[in-house]
């Protein structure tokens, strides 16, 4: 009877103690728990002393050791991990400091900013200052984002790993299972418990990549204005009239500030056209179109202002108030003086600016009524409640796998080789050269001896055609798309200015609001007209995420081949989740660090980019007045296409790394067996002298293989093993350690 089966002991007692306890010889007593007599167990407590992990104790050193305390025990359970259960629990720690990170933020956000119909302004004002903390919080927020992306991607390869019991099963039904590699085929194998941990890590990161990188987002305010078109004897105090009072006023300040360059600017055709031909006309109001007439004379109501328009609102919801007649697009003001304004008019002024004229005379320049920007960082306190929510998720599920004692899968391909080394699978043997191909191939497995034929493969063999194919279609699709909304994107800001140089596409911002670079599309301003742009403008932050993910396993496929190819040429231990002997210890999966770890900060730079190129973009519309028409706001997508040219770049750049690393070669002197868990366990059976071979270095070629024959020409046997082989000759079979 043991100590925790008696009862009587405490579960942190040593097990030398329990010696001290054994029932009577002749079974229990009538009560059922009648015991030596504590005078025998003192005397055997006596004679013995016991040892233990804490300090050695006898009976006469006095009372009983203390429990340790229950940090110490956690810390003992966290020193016991090994592996990828230690991998697990770092990456639920990762996911827990980022969800402490977004809780506390949220909260000081809400108590310090407040709240307003679910939306809180953490800066309002300059425009650039708005402009570079929103870069520097977007930074913060890709980065955080990035180290969920990782931890997820670690977790969910460690769950779709299969365990030995599971890839016996698909053995022993003839189909085999990825090891070492991110896998969806394996669902279908592994446990419903796992499977339901996957999806729960899949689903959590959806909701992650759609909102996440909107919770922060600039606020532009657009401004309503004025058009007035005057001779150019106004300048000089030419007498004006205007029936409404308001607009008298008006005119009649831009006139008193003339000389004041911080309140009306002189601007060319040109720069006048670029700066009102947006739908964001901000850091301005009215505008005068100067004209060349000469004086008021030739104005027949002796009248120096000639014409204008009120209330023109920038914007999706275009209207001006002229006559009785409304202009739906931006630019079509530049010739409402015209007998018969349309839209192609309007273009024709700002391709060429010089040409602007009015029915009267033409265009000489303009004076801009000047204002202070004015623009809102916000936050969406629902969007963060979601992300807090999510990531509560996944901390709580990788927290849950790091204790999960029950989960042994073979995650490295050092576990594979430890686990077919000890207990070789029958349904692999005498097919030692078989590589994925082959099993690809056959449904049936059966002995069958190979001829040896070296080759070296190219790191395109190691992973699959499909795999290699999806990858590279979806990023070339992505950048073509990309470039398309490029174009798009630039088309639109010709409309206001036929300058698209580098240069001047670099004065746009780079992730910044501006008011020549919003899409066309309006949301209402509430909140599902926020949502909906929100979902719209992370769109491509999912697809990058994906991307990532398939990349990611692209480059495991490489990289597992390599540590295979390895075995080859070099004797080495295993590195394996659980070291022993000789084996090593490893806290990755199968990608190198040098490769993960870079691959990483690419993705989060790519993420933070594609924030920058598109994004969510709040315009609010002051009036003649400086007051906010809350009715007027609308949710739309900006876009900087200076951020979607690096983002075209850097694609581009990571595209062709993949494709040039599949131009490496492996050396020579191994089948390429990729993450086929048959064609690994046909490599794993050693001659039964080979004791142990998994526990210490080994290496992969020809074992004595006596008396195995087929028909007339000797049959050898490649394997793993500790003991001394010798390579493989080209022409001769190789299969089993039986005659076949």
């Amino acid at each position: 009877m043991s100590s925790h089966d008696s009862g009587l002991l405490p579960a942190w007692l040593p097990q030398g103690r329990s010696k001290a306890y054994a029932p009577l010889e002749g079974g229990l007593g009538n009560d059922a728990h009648e015991m030596r007599s504590m005078e025998d167990i003192d005397t055997t407590y006596k004679s013995s002393a016991y040892v233990s992990e804490y300090e050695p104790v006898s009976r006469t050193d006095g009372p009983l050791p203390r429990p340790p305390s229950r940090l110490k025990r956690i810390k003992t359970s966290v020193q016991a991990l090994e592996g990828h259960h230690f991998g697990v629990l770092l990456c639920a720690v990762t996911a827990g400091v980022v969800f402490l990170i977004n809780l506390f933020l949220t909260i000081v956000a809400v108590s310090k900013y407040g709240l307003q119909s679910g939306l809180g302004t953490v800066q309002e004002g300059s425009c650039d200052k708005t402009r570079n903390l929103s870069l520097w919080l977007h930074l913060a927020i890709n980065v955080l984002g990035t180290l969920l992306l990782g931890a997820s991607n670690y977790c969910m390869q460690c769950i779709s790993s299969p365990t030995r019991l599971e890839i016996n099963k698909a053995h022993s039904r003839g189909v085999w299972l990825d090891i070492g590699i991110p896998s969806v085929r394996n669902l279908r194998r592994i446990s419903w418990s796992r499977i339901g941990f996957w999806w729960l890590l899949a689903l959590s990161s959806i909701p992650l990549h759609l909102l996440y990188n909107s919770a922060v987002f600039e606020s532009l305010s657009t401004r309503e204005y004025d058009v007035y078109v005057v001779s150019k004897d106004w300048v000089s105090g030419a007498n004006f009239s205007i029936g409404d009072q308001g607009a008298q006023g008006r005119v009649q300040q831009i006139y008193s500030s003339l000389g004041n360059h911080t309140a009306v600017k002189n601007l060319s055709n040109a720069d006048c056209v670029k700066a009102y031909q947006n739908p964001v006309v901000a850091g301005r109001s009215n505008v005068l179109l100067v004209t060349s007439l000469p004086d008021i004379t030739k104005d027949e109501t002796n009248n120096s202002v000639l014409n204008y328009l009120f209330d023109v609102r920038p914007g999706f919801d275009y209207a001006a108030r002229y006559s009785g007649f409304s202009y739906p697009n931006e630019s079509d003001w530049t010739c409402f003086t015209q007998a018969h304004c349309n839209t192609s008019m309007a273009v024709e002024v700002v391709a060429d600016p010089s040409a602007w004229s009015s029915q009267l005379s033409s265009v000489q320049y303009c004076l801009s009524q000047l204002e202070e920007d004015h623009c809102k960082l916000q936050w969406s306190v629902v969007i963060m409640l979601i992300v807090i929510v999510c990531n509560f998720a996944k901390t709580t599920c990788m927290a849950i796998l790091a204790w999960r004692k029950d989960m042994q899968p073979l995650t490295t391909l050092g576990d594979a080789l430890a686990s077919f080394l000890d207990d070789p699978d029958p349904t692999t043997k005498g097919q030692c050269l078989a590589g994925r191909d082959h099993f690809q191939r056959h449904k049936t497995w059966k002995p069958l001896a190979m001829k040896w034929k070296p080759q070296s493969h190219s790191w395109f063999s190691s992973a699959s055609g499909l795999r290699w194919l999806v990858c590279n279609l979806l990023c070339l699709a992505t950048l073509i798309v990309a470039t398309i909304l490029l174009q798009t994107g630039i088309t639109n800001i010709k409309l206001s200015s036929p300058d698209t140089s580098i240069a001047y596409l670099r004065t746009l911002g780079f992730g910044a609001v501006n008011g020549q670079a919003i899409m066309t599309i309006q949301f209402p301003g509430g909140a599902s007209g926020l949502m909906i742009t929100v979902l719209l403008a992370n769109s491509p932050q999912a697809l990058l995420s994906f991307l990532y993910l398939t990349y990611n396993g692209l480059f495991t496929c490489m990289l597992h081949a390599q540590e295979w190819s390895g075995y080859a040429s070099e004797r080495k231990p295993l590195r394996v989740t659980s070291p022993k002997g000789e084996q090593r210890s490893t806290y990755r999966l199968q990608l190198p660090y040098k490769y993960g770890i870079p691959l990483l900060i690419l993705s989060g730079t790519l993420h933070w980019l594609v924030s920058q190129s598109i994004f969510l973009a709040r315009i609010t519309t002051l009036g003649l007045d400086g007051t906010l028409d809350h009715t007027q706001s609308v949710s739309t997508c900006g876009y900087s296409p200076i951020a979607i040219i690096t983002v075209i770049i850097v694609g581009a750049i990571v595209v062709l790394l993949g494709l040039a690393n599949g131009f490496r070669r492996y050396k020579a002197g191994i089948p390429l067996v990729g993450s086929c868990s048959a064609a690994i366990s046909a490599a794993c059976h050693p001659p039964e002298s080979d004791v142990d071979a998994a526990l210490k270095p080994i290496l992969w070629g020809v074992v004595d293989n006596e008396g195995s024959e087929h028909s007339d020409e000797p049959v050898g046997h490649c394997t793993f093993t500790s003991l001394s082989v010798d390579k493989p000759v080209q022409g001769n079979l190789y299969a089993g350690r039986e005659i076949i």
